[in-house]
């Protein structure tokens, strides 16, 4: 489980700002997320490396 202090530094690294108040409940869901994303990959490690990933996709239109 990711403590307070790991969320606020990846946060920062991303460039976001998560106010006090909401920073127990991300770091709770991001925890989950982490944790899931483990159990998939433990589960399906092999056939996800044999399938190439999709690459980024970037509007060709400007949304403001």
């Amino acid at each position: 489980m990711l403590t307070r202090e790991q969320t606020q530094a990846l946060a920062l690294i991303a460039g976001l700002d998560i106010p006090e108040q909401d920073l127990d409940s991300v770091t709770l869901r991001l925890s989950a997320l982490l944790d899931s994303m483990c159990e998939i990959e433990a589960e399906l490690g092999a056939e996800m490396d044999a399938v190439e990933p999709l690459p980024p996709v970037f509007p060709r239109e400007d949304f403001d």
